[in-house]
C-alpha cells in the first residue's frame, strides 16, 4: 500500500472537509477521521471516472439513436404526404424513397 501526502490545501477547504466528516459522524455509530474520509474518497476516484466515461458513451449512443429516430420520422412524414396525395407521380416518388431508404439501411448494417 502506498502512502500519499497532500500539501498546500487551503484552510478553507480543510474546514469544509472537516464539516463533511463531522456531518457524517453525527448520523453514524462508527466515527471516521479526516484521513479515513479522504482515503475513501481517493479510492472512489477510479470508479467514478469509469462510471462517467460509461455515462458519456451511453449519452452519445442515445443522441445518435434520437437523431436516427428523427430522420425516420421525417422520412415517414414525407412518405405519408406522397401516398396521401393520391398523385401517381407522388406515389412513385414514395416507392423510390422506400427503396432508397431500405438500401441505405442494408449498407449501414454491413
Amino acid at each position: 500500500m502506498a502512502t500519499i501526502k497532500v500539501r498546500g490545501i487551503s484552510d478553507q477547504n480543510l474546514a469544509r472537509i472537516d464539516r463533511i466528516v463531522s456531518q457524517l459522524n453525527q448520523n453514524s455509530d462508527k466515527k471516521i477521521s479526516r484521513n479515513q474520509f479522504l482515503k475513501e474518497q481517493l479510492e472512489k476516484l477510479p470508479l467514478n471516472f469509469q462510471n462517467q466515461n460509461e455515462d458519456s458513451q451511453t449519452s452519445l449512443l442515445i443522441q445518435k439513436q434520437n437523431k436516427l429516430l428523427q430522420e425516420n420520422l421525417l422520412g415517414l412524414n414525407v412518405l405519408a404526404k406522397y401516398f396521401i396525395s393520391g398523385d401517381v407521380k407522388d406515389t412513385e416518388r414514395a416507392l423510390n424513397l422506400l427503396d432508397s431508404l431500405s438500401e441505405g439501411t442494408v449498407k449501414e448494417n454491413d
